[in-house]
């Protein structure tokens, strides 16, 4: 049980390192300053593709993440033992998960807002 669980946490975390990072380059190309209108057109169509490629990865790693936490949930229900400390930490880490994943959900769904959002 205690390999299994240090397994789980384990993934779980290498996800959610992967999918911060992805979401702390995307946020961070996105707020870079505009390239001005010396740009040209297939440079700035080139950026706006790689910006569209992160952040459908962002998503496709946020449904993976959803899974993995509807899982570690599936598998606390059979923990037996309600007063076991082993079960709190479970508890406890699976809903610092649902925050951290409810606010990478709600960073890509802004990025999206603002790729569909022309710049004035």
């Amino acid at each position: 049980m205690k390999d299994t669980s240090q397994w789980i946490r384990n993934l779980v975390l290498i996800a959610l390192m992967a999918a911060v990072t992805a979401v702390s380059i995307a946020l961070s190309a996105a707020q870079s300053p505009n390239p001005g209108k010396s740009a040209s057109n297939s440079t700035s169509q080139a950026a706006h593709s790689q910006n569209s490629d992160q952040l459908e990865a962002m998503r496709g790693d946020s449904k993976k993440m959803h899974v993995i936490l509807n899982q570690m949930q599936t598998n606390l229900a059979f923990v037996t033992n309600t007063t076991d400390p082993l079960k709190h930490q479970f508890e406890l880490e699976i809903e610092m998960w649902q925050i951290l994943l409810n606010q990478m959900d709600r960073r890509i769904e802004e990025m999206g807002r603002r790729e569909h959002t022309p710049a004035p």
